[in-house]
């Protein structure tokens, strides 16, 4: 019976803790493993998709995010979506990702890749890729456009590869 009221008691405890984040607004990002994301990355309708690929460790990549959220305020009406890729580590992701995806009040969706080994599915983004970030990835396979830009990018250089 102890037993059936610890269980009972911890259920409680985790759906309030769940509730609590929610309530207060905090912004938090889709766990997700790369299956998912490569499902998501290969989807074929007419919408622009862009990755961008970042972590909240790298300062960079905390630069550029302000770019690429005026970019999906100028293109909320196209067929253009900002999509973000974080790389952070799992074990800390609600240290420092979530309080940095807050900050700068993110209004994109943004995925946590839980991967350990990124040897698995770098390659897959683009054969290329060394891993450094950031990095953003823009594809439409509908209109057959694939870029992939391994550095910073600012919004201006961004539009170019834009419908």
């Amino acid at each position: 019976m102890y037993k059936l009221y610890t269980i009972k008691y911890f259920i409680l405890c985790l759906a309030f803790s769940s509730f609590g984040n929610l309530a207060s607004g905090q912004i938090v990002p889709e766990i997700l493993k790369f299956k998912k994301l490569a499902a998501i990355i290969a989807k074929t309708d007419d919408t622009t998709r862009v990755f961008n690929f970042f972590a909240s460790w790298c300062m960079p990549c905390i630069k550029e995010l302000p770019e690429f959220e005026g970019l999906a305020q100028e293109k909320k009406h196209e067929k253009v979506k900002i999509i973000y890729v974080s790389l952070d580590f799992i074990n800390s992701y609600q240290e420092s990702l979530i309080p940095l995806m807050n900050k700068l009040a993110l209004t994109q969706k943004v995925y946590l890749l839980n991967e350990s080994d990124p040897n698995k599915w770098i390659n897959e983004i683009d054969k290329n890729w060394s891993g450094a970030i950031p990095a953003t990835l823009i594809v439409n396979h509908q209109k057959k456009r694939y870029k992939f830009i391994p550095d910073s990018i600012s919004k201006s250089t961004l539009k170019k590869y834009l419908p």
